[in-house]
């Protein structure tokens, strides 16, 4: 089959198009021409630069496709532009379907969010039935994911074939932002100590992810929902996997959820004082509170999705920060480099997290 991967040098979206790849597909792989196409290297793949939100560029990018995979949109805990968030998260949305379906594609699989579905409370596990939960979070990103969500779901309510993917947290390879997980799976080897809220989530190998995109692509079922993830865990569980499988053990904090919502505002006045992104904003504290655990049984049983263990994951991910320069402990990135058979010599530039 021919297909369109948008977002295609993200960290899920780079994935996909890997497994596209390896069963034989023919791959466009959309790309903002200022994303960094690491992810990308190696790869037989057409790559073309656009933008969701141009039309004209979109209407060239399904152009003789097959199947769309829609993963383009900004995720971000804050921006300094939130109405580019917007453009691309809801805007973005509506223009992809409608240029796939007026070219006439056969499937478009969109990418929602664990974000539509998650902070139903600390012991509740969210489904594909469940409410939209965190708008009272005033967390943008959630509220665009789940706005895009809406109109993916009725535009297969008016009877394109569209299918609807919800990642929960992924972990693995090609992190380049890194993501929030990302930057506490290096904290926890790389800082005397770690500190985290209270809070547990689900997550699952970025691999087993971007696997059940392609098989929703054949055996998601029209305006259905999957739910991707594996298993969920505590914060504090994660951080100490992280450490062992590093061979470390440094001490892990629970931050109290007051402490950490002063921080969040700290951070943010900061962040807009600078434009550097906070690690931390007052809506992620709020959605810590609520969690986002997860019941991803009906992508297990619909499309098969794995679950790949999470040292495995973590082990995954912190090698790939190894080998790319994230990591600035010589003896940390030799050892990890080491045990996945590489060279240290192989690890790249490294790059700052702020």
């Amino acid at each position: 089959m021919k297909a369109l991967v948008t977002g295609a040098a993200g960290f899920i979206g780079s994935h996909v198009v890997r497994e596209l790849v390896a069963a034989g597909h023919d791959v466009r792989a959309l790309h903002l021409p200022t994303d960094d196409t690491r992810n990308l290297r190696g790869l037989d793949v057409e790559k073309v630069e656009g933008d969701v939100t141009d039309r004209d560029s979109m209407r060239r990018a399904v152009a003789g496709r097959d199947w769309v995979f829609h993963l383009a949109a900004i995720y971000a805990l804050w921006t300094r532009d939130p109405s580019r968030m917007l453009r691309v998260n809801v805007d973005g949305t509506r223009i992809v379907l409608e240029e796939a379906e007026r070219a006439g594609v056969a499937r478009v699989v969109h990418t929602s969010s664990i974000a539509r579905f998650g902070g139903q409370g600390p012991d509740r596990r969210a489904t594909e039935a469940s409410p939209f939960a965190l708008g009272p979070t005033g967390d943008l990103y959630s509220r665009s994911k789940a706005a895009a969500h809406e109109i993916a779901v009725q535009a297969a309510t008016r009877g394109q074939d569209v299918v609807l993917v919800a990642p929960c947290g992924p972990i693995g390879p090609g992190d380049v932002g890194p993501t929030p997980t990302g930057r506490l799976l290096i904290a926890a080897v790389t800082m005397p100590a770690s500190i985290v809220t209270r809070t547990s989530s689900n997550f699952a190998h970025v691999r087993d992810m971007a696997r059940a995109h392609v098989a929703a692509a054949t055996r998601g079922l029209p305006g259905e929902t999957y739910l991707l993830g594996s298993r969920d865990v505590e914060l504090t569980e994660l951080a100490r996997v992280a450490q062992r499988v590093c061979g470390l053990r440094r001490p892990i904090l629970e931050a109290p959820f007051r402490l950490a919502s002063a921080a969040g505002y700290a951070a943010t006045m900061w962040a807009r004082r600078t434009g550097a992104p906070p690690l931390l904003t007052p809506a992620a504290v709020r959605i810590a509170r609520l969690g986002l655990r997860a019941d991803c049984t009906k992508a297990e049983r619909c499309l098969g999705m794995e679950h790949t263990p999470l040292d495995v994951a973590v082990r995954d991910a912190l090698v790939w920060f190894a080998r790319e320069g994230y990591l600035r402990d010589e003896k940390l990135v030799q050892r990890l480099l080491e045990d996945a058979g590489d060279t240290p010599a192989s690890a790249g530039p490294v790059h700052a997290l702020g």
